[in-house]
């Protein structure tokens, strides 16, 4: 599987030939009808570790393909650095980055105590009204008809509603926040993804600032007025936490769904077991959650060391894909079969200190979407001779997904 290239450009000397994978991971991926399949099945197939010509932004890096790796790379901080990896400095000129992604301990830990008390399981059991209730504002709309465009007419909205209501912000804006986010995550060059990064910014600088003179009881508020050792953040660590929180929220859990009614709308024998027994929902999103890891975090090699018998140098980039992790047949037999009994310890949503912040909210909203779907429309189902588009750049999602369904869910 691997291509000996000891001559290239983009190889490190200290990367012995039989580990180097001369493949763009996002456009080898784009070759398989379903991306999660063919580079896992691929992948799986070969050394545990490879160096990749590219990985995440097409930058080499090395790939790691194993969930027990994958695992324990998310909590050992002290060989790999989740300093800058999204590189905000660079892309902004700014001397700050977003947080507490980008920062490690003991910063990164006064930094999520500002934000934990807004996303632990109680907070979200109170959220839970408003969230059904945006859920089902957004099914009103589609109950008197046979299908929709699923991801602009719903999941793009229904996360994003929320989103917006947490952070205080405008709905009516939302169209320019998504097209800010698309070219941050999904830009094909530098200068692309600076400028919509610098856009999030240059309207984050206004916010927050007009939050400062009128804070409310929003997330947003709680960050411009928040304190670490009696001391209030600065302009920097405000920017940073809030941009974090805006390159979360606007894109994870609309990803996701899009890639789970995919799958459903494929398999009426689940559905028609999550309509009967709605108590199996959860175990469902954990399920999905496993097998559609959507996200690739990096890290940065923050000193020489040997990993699982490979060297690697202090600096080296490591990318950690959730959607190999959850594909590994070492972890879990037949990876590909969706088998909502098997309650599955992913890492999907990371581990250790980085683990998502918002992983409770993610949660409940999926649930939600499956409820609220599941008990008014059947037979949900892909139109004949249409199917579903998807894109690899940043974070894996499906950007257009025609559905139909019947009125009359048994």
């Amino acid at each position: 599987m691997n291509v000996a290239v000891p001559n290239a450009s983009w190889l490190p000397a200290h990367v012995p030939a039989d580990l180097a994978w001369d493949h763009d991971v996002i456009k080898f991926a784009s070759g398989f009808d379903d991306p999660f399949i063919g580079l896992a099945d691929h992948l799986h197939a070969g050394p545990d570790i490879v160096y990749a010509r590219g990985t995440l932004r097409s930058e080499p890096g090395w790939l790691l393909t194993r969930h027990a790796h994958i695992e324990e790379a998310h909590l050992r901080p002290d060989l790999f650095s989740s300093d800058n990896w999204a590189q905000t400095r660079e892309l902004l000129g700014v001397d700050w980055a977003m947080n507490p992604l980008e920062i490690d301990r003991p910063a990164h830990t006064a930094y999520r105590m500002i934000l934990q008390p807004w996303f632990t399981p109680r907070a979200i059991t109170a959220l839970e009204p408003m969230v059904r209730q945006v859920c089902r504002e957004l099914i009103a709309k589609l109950e008197d008809r046979d299908g929709c465009e699923f991801i602009s007419e719903f999941a793009q909205l229904f996360p994003s509603y929320i989103f917006l209501s947490l952070m205080g912000m405008p709905r009516e804006r939302l169209p320019e926040f998504l097209a800010w986010e698309e070219m941050f995550f999904r830009a094909k060059d530098n200068a692309e993804r600076a400028a919509g990064l610098g856009a999030i910014g240059d309207y984050l600088a206004e916010f927050t600032a007009e939050k400062r003179a009128n804070p409310g009881d929003d997330l947003v508020s709680a960050i411009v007025t928040a304190k670490i050792d009696g001391r209030p953040l600065n302009h920097g660590e405000v920017m940073g936490m809030t941009m974090n929180l805006y390159a979360g929220g606007l894109d994870t859990v609309l990803s996701s769904l899009g890639w789970y009614f995919r799958y459903l709308a494929g398999d009426p024998e689940l559905q028609a077991r999550l309509r009967a027994d709605p108590q199996d929902i959860p175990a469902a999103v954990e399920e999905f959650l496993r097998a559609f890891g959507i996200t690739s975090d990096r890290r940065i090699v923050a000193q020489d060391c040997e990993f699982h018998g490979v060297v690697m140098k202090k600096g080296d980039w490591v990318a950690l894909p959730t959607g190999l992790a959850g594909r590994d047949p070492r972890e879990w037999p037949n990876p590909h079969v969706i088998d909502i009994d098997r309650r599955p310890r992913h890492v999907t949503l990371a581990r250790g200190v980085h683990v998502c912040l918002g992983m409770h909210l993610a949660r409940r909203e999926i649930k939600i979407v499956l409820e609220e779907f599941l008990s008014r429309f059947s037979n949900i189902r892909t139109p004949e001779g249409e199917k579903a588009l998807w894109h690899l750049e940043g974070v894996w999602g499906v950007h257009h997904l025609p559905l139909i369904w019947d009125r009359d869910p048994a």
